[in-house]
């Protein structure tokens, strides 16, 4: 069945118009694939970070008869009802990984970012069937013009998703490739209507609905419409659209039912986030309980259609993101985290956005008008949402394809010199769109990996030399920059990059930071006394668990971890700039607490050997200081 269905798949991306678009298609997914892979296509199916495997618990629940699912899978991000904790993703990508868990966990986490690629591939080949469908309305097109839309939908914020696999990214990508799905039967439908076209469209939009609900909603509100329209051709196939619409729309009702209580919204004041963090409790509190309201509009509209959100920097990628949205709004955000724009990282889209709605205006294009109608139904609750992301960008992305088709199927091209210069310009904003938005996603991917910063310093100092441009000293108590400023403290006792006003930590010091060392027995406990507390690491059943007993304070206790053979491997850190000490053991963490012991000054028990690394403590602060000239001063010293 899955062999039968992809040969389908494959057949309606294989029409004898598509070559360019099929070129174009395959390019772009395979830009998507290395980026998603980090680079590594072989590692494509290796298990992912956290919420990868939130639709395989899901899955895994509905074999069972349950909605809820065990509340360590999705941690804070959890919604604790009577008891029980749900998510408050859809159903639809858990039911499309049924056939998987019936075989058990193995794929646990480990289709995600295939799930991606898959949704990325559709949504371009699905841009090419809907660009002709508009152009069959409209009376125009051609094959080279569908490529252009193509390759504006494949350099657009959906390629940036690439550079983060997780539930939400996966979700973005697919709400998009299905609304886009949705679009072109209920455009089918308007040219033929009739029982498969009417079912087919609302199949569509309820998939769309229980798969992300703002943008499904907007999905079945395309189809509804068009529904609408055909109350005088075609009465039968009207009631059904409308129907199937409104069915659609219960059903989702029903879902949220189940799990929430609610019609609609989300009890914000259960997901544990809020239950644990006070902060976030008293801001829902002070929004009405509510994820939306109106008074974010005046930070998100500017934000997501200011043409100014990235800049340029000397380090590869030489493209990151500008600063954090300006909050103009009465209430403040939630959340602010680094974001691009429309204008910006979909300009070619954009630009025939635009053109379009004029083309659908002056055609008084009905049927088009239904489905952007739709479009901007499903994007309005993004700009309602008290939280800036890059991400929330694809779910505005249907209400410029669509008005795009109207512009590819029917502008015509000047002749001339001018014609020639419109076709470098799309081909100049094809490679803008691409190398931004690959860009963000390398920067979203590898911020915080230590070998991302070397290979960036690595290759500005062979091309240019010199000191190091955003590299600073970590001030006792200073806040962090904008994201990607490098800050070292002291001599090199750690290495940090600045994210989301936090430092993180790229290096820490062995011996000072940072100990490593391999259990040589589990006769007894590992102990590591600090002065302010000692760590133990406790053996039983061939597994480990670690924990920290301050001086003063609660004991902090761990996880257990599988031990495997002997020697394994301890790493523990302990930074006091970020305020964490972590234990690995076996590379498995067992244990997390906000707390910073001095390694300098503990003792470790026999049974843990201490390891030096071959390469040194801290090899990439000292190339960066050897850069800079040599030891740290009092002052800030670099360009940020």
């Amino acid at each position: 069945m899955i062999t039968t269905a992809a040969r389908r798949v494959w057949v309606w991306h294989r029409t004898p118009e598509s070559l360019w678009s099929r070129r174009i298609t395959l390019a772009a997914t395979i830009v998507f694939l290395l980026v998603v892979s980090r680079w590594r296509p072989w590692d494509l199916f290796d298990r992912g970070g956290f919420s990868t495997d939130f639709y395989d618990a899901q899955a895994h629940a509905f074999l069972r008869g349950r909605l809820d699912v065990p509340a360590h899978i999705p941690g804070p991000e959890g919604f604790l009802i009577d008891g029980k904790t749900y998510l408050y993703y859809g159903p639809t990508l858990a039911v499309l990984r049924l056939p998987f868990a019936l075989f058990g966990h193995w794929a646990d986490g480990r289709l995600s970012a295939v799930s991606m690629v898959a949704a990325f591939f559709i949504a371009c080949t699905t841009t090419f069937h809907l660009a002709r469908r508009v152009a069959s309305l409209l009376a125009g097109g051609s094959p080279r013009r569908y490529a252009v839309l193509v390759a504006a939908v494949a350099c657009s914020p959906a390629l940036s998703l690439a550079g983060w696999n997780s539930v939400y990214d996966e979700t973005e990508l697919w709400a998009f490739a299905l609304f886009l799905l949705t679009a072109t039967a209920a455009l089918r439908m308007w040219a033929a209507p009739g029982c498969h076209t009417v079912l087919v469209a609302v199949a569509l939009a309820t998939a769309t609905v229980l798969t992300r609900s703002s943008v499904g909603i907007g999905a079945l509100a395309a189809v509804g419409f068009t529904g609408v329209l055909l109350w005088r051709r075609h009465r039968r196939v009207a009631v059904a659209a409308g129907a199937g619409a409104v069915g659609g729309l219960l059903l989702n009702v029903a879902v949220n039912l189940a799990k929430f209580g609610t019609l609609l919204d989300l009890p914000a004041d259960r997901q544990l986030l809020s239950l644990q963090n006070p902060a976030r409790a008293a801001w829902f509190a002070g929004n009405d309980g509510s994820f939306f309201s109106l008074r974010f509009l005046p930070t998100t509209v500017v934000h997501y259609l200011r043409p100014d959100t990235v800049r340029f920097e000397r380090l590869l990628p030489f493209v990151r993101f500008g600063p954090l949205a300006t909050e103009h709004g009465s209430y403040p955000l939630e959340g602010n985290t680094p974001a691009s724009s429309l204008p910006t990282s979909a300009t070619l889209l954009f630009l025939l956005a635009i053109l379009g709605v004029w083309v659908i205006v002056r055609r008084r294009s009905w049927p088009l008008a239904a489905v952007l109608a739709g479009a901007l139904a499903g994007a309005a609750p993004t700009f309602l949402i008290g939280f800036v992301a890059n991400r929330y960008l694809t779910d505005m992305l249907p209400a410029l394809v669509v008005p795009a088709a109207a512009a590819v199927a029917t502008v015509a091209l000047p002749a001339g010199a001018a014609g020639r210069g419109v076709r470098w310009l799309v081909t100049v904003l094809v490679v803008w769109g691409t190398w931004v938005n690959v860009a963000l996603a390398v920067w979203t991917q590898n911020l915080k990996q230590p070998g991302f910063t070397e290979m960036r310093y690595r290759v500005d100092d062979a091309i240019f030399g010199g000191p190091p441009p955003s590299v600073i000293d970590l001030l006792p108590a200073s806040s962090a920059p904008r994201d990607g400023i490098v800050a070292i403290d002291g001599e090199c006792a750690g290495l940090y990059i600045a994210e989301q006003t936090r430092w993180v930590p790229l290096e820490l010091a062995e011996g000072e930071r940072r100990l490593r060392g391999t259990i040589e027995s589990t006769g007894t406990p590992v102990i590591v006394s600090a002065p302010e507390g000692d760590v133990h690491i406790t053996f039983a059943d061939g597994a480990a668990t670690a924990s920290y007993t301050p001086v003063d304070g609660e004991p902090a206790i761990g996880v257990a971890v599988s031990l495997g053979d002997l020697p394994a491997l301890v790493d523990i850190t302990s930074d006091p700039i970020s305020g964490g000490l972590r234990v690995q053991v076996a590379g498995r963490q067992s244990l997390f607490a906000f707390a910073a012991p001095s390694l300098a000054q503990a003792t470790i028990t026999d049974n843990l050997r201490p390891t030096i690394a071959a390469d040194g403590n801290t090899p990439l602060c000292d190339f960066l200081q050897s850069r800079r000239g040599g030891g740290s001063s009092l002052g800030a010293r670099g360009s940020a």
